[in-house]
């Protein structure tokens, strides 16, 4: 466990996009008995997700929700230093979306900017290292940009990919905004990796392990009759179970611990959405009340390490926005294996509506 004290640091807003078009699991040809679909709907909680269409891609989405909250924080391009892309979805290989995504808005020329490649633990590990960034004061103001696509797909194969691929994830890009504050109170951040179990979510295809061939972008049938391509995310759904359930609860514990708060003394508890039943199990070990413990997954289901903010933007904005200062404490686990929790307050962040793209 890499454990952290952060000063100095506020969270001053959050925003999300994600594509108009939707994706009906009551209408999608995975399942072959209306059976099928309410068990899934029931356990798994989801009931659509919305999905890219034609070009469009994750980078698009983290614009989107960047250049609407700077119009709204009332901050210029040129006032930005720190700039961080987390995805599995990038733009290209080489170079860096980050790049891609400076020189789209407009920024300086002497803001730092990079990728992490990271997944379900990624808005945890982003305000890790932009926070330390920024907490000495060399780095004023940072935008941390994630979220994920479905699927690595030409828009030609889109309909075919959603014909057989359960609807568990979606798509959606978020921003989160970070800055220099002495006024601000300590943020708490633990992280954790388990990389013997690197193989329990997987895209196999594509890297210099396996580089991409013109088999692997075919559709197989496996032994489970699913339809899919070995570029595609694999998981290990028993093992990632047990991996969720397990060390979850066990982290939020230790943050607990560690700040000398108890679950009354929080007022919200945001886990990445993984699924329904997982996250229920996770919420339930840590006797949480449901009323702090949102849910976007039945419009928009699992989006990686978007899934946090994304849930902040679409649940409890609101609430969020009253001008009340609200204890926080956010667990992402998943891919890797990695997980990690932040503790944090947040006192009146700028919080636009869901921007929804065509």
């Amino acid at each position: 466990m890499a454990s952290q004290c952060i000063s100095n640091v506020r969270i001053c807003g959050i925003a999300a996009a994600v594509p108009q078009r939707v994706l009906d699991v009551k209408t999608s040809k995975a399942f072959a008995k209306e059976e099928e679909i309410e068990k899934f709907i029931s356990s798994v909680g989801i009931e659509r997700v919305h999905r890219c269409a034609g070009n469009m891609t994750c980078s698009d989405m983290c614009q989107a929700a960047a250049d609407k909250l700077l119009a709204q924080l009332g901050w210029k391009s040129n006032e930005i230093d720190l700039l961080v892309f987390l995805s599995r979805s990038m733009d290209y290989f080489s170079p860096a979306t980050s790049c891609v995504l400076h020189g789209k808005m407009g920024l300086k020329t002497d803001c730092a900017c990079f990728d992490i490649a990271m997944g379900c633990s990624g808005w945890v590990y982003a305000l890790s290292v932009a926070g330390s960034m920024v907490q000495c004061g060399a780095y004023r103001k940072a935008l941390l940009l994630m979220g994920e696509e479905a699927a690595n797909l030409a828009p030609t194969q889109r309909d075919e990919f959603e014909k057989y691929v359960t609807p568990l994830f979606g798509d959606a890009g978020t921003v989160t905004a970070l800055e220099f504050d002495p006024s601000s109170p300590e943020m708490f951040i633990e992280t954790y990796t388990d990389g013997t179990g690197y193989e329990s979510i997987i895209c196999r295809a594509g890297g210099y392990r396996i580089p991409l061939e013109p088999k692997h972008l075919d559709f197989v049938v496996d032994s489970f009759g699913q339809k899919h391509r070995l570029i595609d995310r694999e998981i290990d759904g028993a093992a990632v179970f047990v991996f969720g359930i397990t060390k979850a609860p066990q982290a939020v514990r230790a943050m607990l611990q560690r700040t000398g708060k108890s679950v009354e003394d929080i007022d919200y508890f945001l886990f990445h959405q993984a699924n329904l039943m997982m996250n229920e199990q996770i919420r339930k070990k840590c006797k949480i009340p449901l009323g702090k413990c949102p849910y976007s997954l039945r419009n928009f289901g699992n989006i990686s390490s978007a899934s946090i903010p994304l849930t902040m933007v679409t649940q409890i904005r609101e609430q969020l926005t009253n001008g009340a200062p609200h204890k926080i404490i956010a667990c992402g686990f998943g891919v890797g294996l990695s997980w990690g929790t932040a503790s944090f307050v947040l006192q009146n962040p700028v919080i636009p509506k869901l921007i929804e793209m065509e």
